[in-house]
């Protein structure tokens, strides 16, 4: 729908007129004749016909008028060619529409995904502002910073994997605000080992029971496929006990869990959750599984 154009002026002849003559007594008290007889009378009426017309052109947008516009919004090389203006002033506004520069974690991610040349080479992307992921110590505030994080379609040599994160650099330092820092980087993995007691129902296979549960958790914590909405794991988020105790005990081959510890890079076993920092993804190891039979026999995972 197009945007209604201001009027600039509704002021009619008669408007015009009246205000003139009820200026005179103020302007002119010697001035007593006011009837259309009256010479002052008519040049007033005049001069306010005039007026009218000259504010009718004041709302009036010729073409001239839009191509010098259209030559402002595009560039001084601008020309309107053999396309009418009509077409001239959509295509314009299209591009007027068009999101060109990154203000906010959402702009970066979008201009990535959607109009860098090598979009198709990204998988998954997310953006940390206030963070200079290529500073010695990653974790700590950097204000005026933006980091973004790309996964890439492998498989990428560390060669090609460079240069697509120098090109989308370039890319959006013609995009990025004047006084942003932005940074480019891959993902930073966390391993998180996983140890647990499975309990297989009797009619189970121990390896059987391994490979099933080790599967799962690989599925669940997979960075692009993963995490509670299957859009991959988020980054960030730690991983909690609590679901690896839901996760294992909903395979049928298991009848229940025990003893689930978490062991992240510190190698600090906890049997409640392993931390991850706001850039962090992570990689689950599950050779720390074990299967218990009927029996009382232990089949560690290899």
């Amino acid at each position: 729908m197009p945007i209604p154009l201001p009027n600039l002026d509704d002021r009619t002849y008669n408007d015009l007129v009246a205000e003139a003559r009820e200026l005179i007594p103020h302007l002119q008290p010697e001035w007593t004749n006011h009837n259309p007889s009256d010479p002052g009378m008519a040049l007033i009426e005049l001069l306010a016909w005039l007026t009218e017309m000259a504010l009718y052109q004041v709302n009036v947008v010729t073409d001239q008028h839009t191509e010098a516009f259209l030559e402002l919004l595009n560039g001084p090389e601008w020309t309107l060619g053999s396309q009418d203006l009509s077409t001239a002033v959509h295509t314009t506004i299209l591009a007027l529409r068009d999101q060109y520069r990154a203000a906010t974690a959402a702009d970066f991610e979008y201009l990535a995904r959607q109009k860098w040349p090598e979009a198709a080479q990204v998988q998954r992307i997310h953006c940390l502002p206030h963070h200079n992921l290529a500073a010695a110590d990653p974790t700590a505030a950097a204000p005026g910073h933006v980091s973004l994080i790309v996964i890439f379609t492998p498989p990428l040599t560390d060669e090609q994997t460079a240069d697509l994160l120098t090109s989308l650099w370039h890319f959006l330092n013609e995009r990025r605000l004047l006084t942003v820092r932005h940074h480019v980087v891959t993902p930073t993995f966390v391993p998180v080992r996983v140890s647990a007691d499975i309990h297989i129902r009797e009619d189970a296979a121990p390896a059987a029971a391994l490979q099933a549960a080790t599967a799962v958790l690989a599925a669940y914590f997979d960075p692009l496929t993963g995490g509670p909405t299957r859009e991959g794991w988020p980054f960030g988020r730690g991983v909690y006990s609590s679901e690896i105790y839901a996760l294992l005990n909903a395979i049928a081959l298991i009848d229940h869990v025990e003893a689930v510890q978490l062991t992240g890079p510190d190698n600090l076993p906890s049997a409640v959750e392993a931390k991850l920092h706001a850039h962090e993804l992570v990689t689950i190891d599950g050779g720390g599984l074990t299967a218990v039979d009927v029996y009382g026999n232990r089949y560690v995972s290899r």
